[in-house]
């Protein structure tokens, strides 16, 4: 059973009391801090966009992120299945024909 741990987060010079699993709270502070900084961004961008939409175009900025960095992720997976693939398939071709010079014993 994970046990529930309260954590003090900080965004935009605000303090917030969050819930989170034991052992996750240096990700959740970095969750926050990285949410708080692309708000900052976000608001010095956009200047006249009210708190909702700037909190929006901030989680819509991390979100789009998180897209490139696992459709990287798995692009790279695949690279390694191949790299893997390709291995395999010349250590079975260099293991048969050396299977193939070695004299048979009947």
């Amino acid at each position: 059973m994970t046990n529930i741990k309260s954590c003090k987060i900080k965004i935009l010079n605000k303090f917030y009391e969050i819930k989170c699993p034991e052992g996750e709270e240096t990700n959740l502070l970095l969750a926050a801090q990285k949410l708080s900084e692309q708000l900052v961004t976000t608001k010095n961008k956009f200047k006249k966009l009210d708190d909702y939409r700037t909190l929006l175009l901030a989680a819509l900025d991390i979100s789009h992120e998180l897209v490139i960095c696992k459709n990287a992720q798995e692009h790279q997976r695949m690279q390694v299945n191949q790299f893997i693939t390709s291995l395999e398939s010349k250590i079975n071709r260099t293991v048969g024909c050396e299977a193939d010079t070695l004299p048979q014993t009947d």
